[in-house]
């Protein structure tokens, strides 16, 4: 890349890094609002995304360098803009010559340029000759490190850790087969300069690998052509597998990628009714399914920690509760610092109300899926086992196909996946059917 895209890419992740903790936003929410705002060149942008990336994992050591070297010598916004650039080059992204970069830097940003870095433009000369940071706990709370050495062991929970600060998160796309052929989509994207790999695992899912022209990727995202969704989140529908005609109730749609891929998989034939508590996400996801080419759906405002406005028993219920978020501490390595075990208490607690109210509505015969973007004990494994006991009525049941790993405890019949193994979100997925 020539130094100016470079330079347009630092810039636009410093706006961004600076909205992200002005506005208390995540980074990726802000790159959305500063990418519209400018309009950034396709590559800029793309290196941007990744500038960001390698910033929330390296950031706290970073600035702890820095406090060190600069002290109070320079404003916040100047060791912010040296603290994403160090990010960078210590994660082995080329930048390029440092004296081009701060020329195009100074014609890009004008005015906006913090002048009082120019005594320290040296010391980023000096960064390109220290060795690459190899990841390490430190980034993560130790009370972080303790969950992923009871659910992993310490050998197999360094690889996972170590995996996620080396390797940038992956991006999956399914096809939507309710508003034009696999072959018409697959013949688009390859005109389009998109590139899809086929994920054998599951069908109908493919590996975004490239997009010439973001803007081409873009529109076929908007027309619903293309639903990105992570790989865990299309296995967790998979597992649950709706079939064409069934009554289906799916609480916690919100905001509508699961209940996208379970009308695609019952062929727009049947019934959903997608709950959630919040009106405005409701709306939402209403006008989102509406637009992939869904008819089936009925949405309800309603608190699934209590009693349902709803008769319904359902062939088939699908509860993905709030969660800790344990399972994006490598899409989100800001989640690493964010999270506490008082918010794995919190959810578990929401998700025990939350499963007691969605077994009310299975059918005899039916099946209830629950799923989680945790990896945490207490949300899952502890939680099924707890409600076993209380409800002998309903049973684990094998989740076909079985990727990912067996559940933990002897949960045999539960899947769980991890980034390091399967690519992916950590996510935990049990299947449970209603005997009597």
């Amino acid at each position: 890349m020539d130094p100016e895209e470079v330079a347009e890419a630092v810039f636009l992740a410093f706006a961004a890094a600076k909205r992200h903790l002005e506005e208390e936003i995540s980074l990726k929410a802000a790159l959305y609002q500063i990418s519209r705002a400018h309009k950034p060149r396709t590559r800029a942008l793309r290196l941007a995304r990744k500038l960001l990336y390698f910033y929330a994992i390296n950031n706290y050591w970073a600035r702890d360098l820095l406090e060190r070297l600069i002290e109070d010598e320079i404003r916040d916004d100047s060791k912010l803009l040296l603290s994403l650039i160090l990010c960078s080059i210590k994660s082995g992204i080329d930048l390029g010559d440092s004296e081009e970069l701060v020329r195009a830097l100074r014609r890009l940003m004008k005015g906006l340029w913090p002048s009082d870095i120019e005594p320290w433009i040296g010391l980023l000369r000096s960064f390109h000759h220290l060795e690459r940071i190899s990841p390490a706990p430190s980034r993560y709370q130790p009370w972080i490190i303790k969950m992923l050495y009871r659910v992993l062991g310490r050998a197999e929970a360094h690889k996972l850790m170590k995996f996620q600060d080396g390797n940038k998160p992956r991006t999956y796309v399914t096809l939507n087969t309710l508003l034009a052929s696999p072959e018409d989509i697959l013949e688009e994207a390859d005109r389009s300069g998109v590139k899809l790999i086929k994920d054998g695992r599951l069908p109908g899912v493919y590996l975004l690998e490239e997009a010439e022209d973001t803007r081409k990727l873009v529109s076929m995202i908007r027309r619903s052509l293309l639903l990105v969704q992570d790989f865990s989140s299309c296995y967790a529908v998979h597992a649950a597998d709706p079939k064409p005609g069934q009554r289906v109730l799916d609480v916690c749609a919100a905001p509508g990628s699961k209940t996208i891929l379970a009308g695609i998989k019952m062929r727009n034939k049947g019934l959903i009714i997608s709950v959630d508590s919040s009106i405005s996400r409701i709306r939402t996801h209403l006008r989102r399914v509406r637009k992939a080419g869904l008819k089936i759906v009925e949405d309800l405002a309603a608190d699934a920690t209590t009693n349902l406005p709803l008769t319904l028993q359902a062939d088939l219920v699908i509860l993905d509760p709030p969660c800790s978020s344990t399972g994006l501490l490598w899409r989100e390595p800001t989640y690493r610092q964010i999270v506490k075990p008082r918010h794995v208490k919190m959810f578990a607690r929401l998700q025990v109300k939350m499963l007691e109210v969605s077994a009310r509505h299975v059918r005899v015969g039916g099946s209830l899926a629950y799923s989680t973007c945790s990896i945490s004990l207490a949300e899952n494994e502890l939680l099924i086992e707890d409600f076993l006991r209380r409800h002998p009525e309903f049973r684990l049941f094998e989740i076909d196909p079985r990727l990912g790993s067996n559940g933990l405890r002897g949960m045999q019949e539960a899947r769980r996946l991890y980034p390091h193994r399967d690519y992916c979100n950590g996510f935990f997925i049990a299947k449970l059917q209603r005997r009597w």
